[in-house]
């Protein structure tokens, strides 16, 4: 063991203790949706938004989808958790009944310029004729299960990963360094 093995051993310490620095996050979900839609009607999904130091408004757009929507933009704070976000979709008289896939894309504007953006798949099922509701179920269990599992990404978990590769590249240095 060579007089520099226990200064590399602090320095390996040292870097990987050190935070590294809070990146902004954007969290939506479910990451898809699928809703039936009436020709001339109306019908609408939720996305739940965790924004994590972002603040400004999300643009709401859509690629290959032939709908009307509402609202075209939604305003968050750098505090949301799971913020519910109604988006309202208006069947279009003028096409054929059918499934229409596509995405729905969310771009986070804040000071004065587009952060990130996030695509959310989407099947439309567009129906001519109307469908009876089945009617609701009183178990209240099933409701709740279905708003447990929405999607939300921990922020945090890439930098955990870059401390970790950076502990990796400095015990690679290192044993490079020994073998010398």
């Amino acid at each position: 063991m060579s007089k520099r093995t226990p200064f590399l051993f602090f320095i390996i310490l040292i870097v990987s203790t050190i935070p590294l620095p809070k990146a902004n996050a954007l969290g939506i979900g479910p990451p898809s949706f699928e809703i039936d839609l009436q020709v001339g009607g109306s019908n609408s999904t939720t996305f739940y938004i965790t924004s994590d130091g972002l603040e400004g408004q999300l643009i709401v757009g859509m690629e290959n989808l032939p709908f009307r929507f509402d609202p075209p933009r939604v305003n968050m704070s750098k505090n949301d958790v799971n913020a519910p976000v109604e988006i309202t979709f208006y069947g279009n008289e003028t096409l054929e009944p059918g499934v229409y896939e596509g995405k729905v894309t969310l771009l986070a504007y804040t000071g004065g310029s587009i952060a990130m953006g996030i695509k959310i798949k989407a099947k439309i099922n567009l129906l001519d004729e109307v469908q009876e509701e089945e009617p609701e179920s009183d178990d209240d269990e099933t409701n709740e299960a279905s708003e447990d599992e929405t999607d939300t990404s921990n922020p945090y978990l890439i930098g955990g990963l870059a401390g970790v590769a950076i502990a990796a590249g400095f015990a690679a240095i290192f044993m490079w360094w020994k073998r010398r």
